[in-house]
């Protein structure tokens, strides 16, 4: 089998990113979230869904530019938009919205995610979200959950979209 080259930058470890993602959320509360956002690392499969469920999400949007998952093949596109439709929810995958393998390269030779950040508020957030945000959060079932990755917001690109929908004055809250 050929050896395929993953990028992956260093991350905190996943208890360290559960205590992290508790801080994120202080002072914000689910039952008054607009929108929610999700990391699917160390979750069971079933574990996601439920949450999501709990939550009262509609729509799951995707946010990853790439949705495969070579460790787990369940959430990889078609097999996770099956799995979310089973759960009576709509799976939406907004490839746009992820962060290309030559920014996350960049980052990794730095070690240091502010590449991403900066190249995610640059080209993402501020052409993209801004203009078409109420396009689109018109178009899909409310609440919406942002999924990506990483179980700490803070370690993900989400988190950028987090704040600009915070900033302009909608209420998020991470799962």
């Amino acid at each position: 089998m050929p050896q395929v080259n993953r990028l992956k930058l260093p991350s905190a470890s996943a208890k360290q990113q559960v205590v992290r993602q508790g801080l994120w959320n202080d002072g914000r509360t689910a039952e008054s979230a607009d929108f929610f956002t999700i990391g699917y690392t160390g979750r069971k499969t079933e574990e996601l869904l439920e949450t999501l469920r709990s939550a009262g999400v509609r729509t799951l949007l995707d946010v990853r530019q790439t949705p495969v998952s070579m460790y787990r093949p369940e959430l990889s596109k078609s097999n996770l938009r099956q799995l979310v439709e089973s759960y009576g929810m709509l799976y939406v995958h907004m490839p746009e919205l992820g962060v290309p393998r030559d920014i996350r390269a960049k980052a990794i030779e730095t070690g240091s995610r502010d590449a991403i950040w900066e190249w995610y508020d640059e080209y993402v957030v501020d052409p993209y979200l801004r203009m078409n945000l109420h396009h689109f959060l018109n178009s899909v079932e409310h609440p919406v959950a942002m999924m990506c990755v990483e179980i700490d917001p803070a370690e993900c690109h989400r988190h950028r979209l987090f704040l600009a929908l915070e900033g302009m004055g909608l209420r998020g809250f991470d799962l």
